[in-house]
């Protein structure tokens, strides 16, 4: 959270009687360009779950997301509906679908672009891949980063892909959908 989102939400919780005058003091701090590149993920991130389950219509138990920020950036998109895993182009809804396709996944560039810009000026490792994962009866995310000086970075997509769809489909036989906990990555 930037500067000016912490200060102000402090000032709206010292308005509201939730906090001290005497707290805003703390909130009086510049983060690092590698903080600000992180949050800026974080965020990015978020909206990213946000938009692929809301062009569903909130109709999935979970929704998985592989982001590859290389040299071609994409969103890989999939679901776990009554129980098992589908591609999001292996949808029924044709509305959805399109949805998908026209709107969100051409974002794809801009995100790396951006994301990846930031770790750039912060003179950090740029991400490779994320995986992104959400569940729908808890509200729970959670993201996990291959950086670009990680092994694991010169895996194709398609191998990260499938190994995570693969054991996913697995996975999600004993998982409960409340369970409020992530479920593996692959690599």
């Amino acid at each position: 959270m930037g500067f000016f989102n912490r200060f102000f939400k402090k000032v709206e919780e010292v308005n509201k009687g939730e906090a001290a005058l005497s707290e805003l003091e703390s909130e009086l701090y510049i983060e690092s360009p590698e903080e600000e590149a992180r949050n800026y993920w974080v965020e990015m991130a978020q909206n990213i779950i946000v938009n692929v389950v809301k062009a569903t219509d909130n109709s999935v138990e979970r929704a998985f997301v592989l982001v590859d920020m290389r040299e071609q950036p994409s969103f890989d998109i999939f679901y776990q509906i009554d129980g098992r895993l589908v591609m999001w182009n292996q949808l029924e809804d044709t509305s959805i679908k399109e949805k998908l396709e026209n709107e969100l996944l051409p974002q794809a560039p801009a995100v790396a672009s951006a994301v990846n810009g930031n770790f750039e000026e912060a003179e950090h490792v740029k991400i490779a891949y994320a995986e992104l994962q959400f569940e729908w009866a808890t509200g729970a995310w959670f993201s996990h980063i291959i950086w670009e000086d990680d092994d694991n970075a010169k895996l194709a997509k398609e191998e990260i892909l499938s190994q995570w769809f693969n054991t996913l489909s697995t996975e999600i036989k004993t998982q409960p959908l409340d369970s409020d906990a992530k479920l593996s990555w692959y690599p």
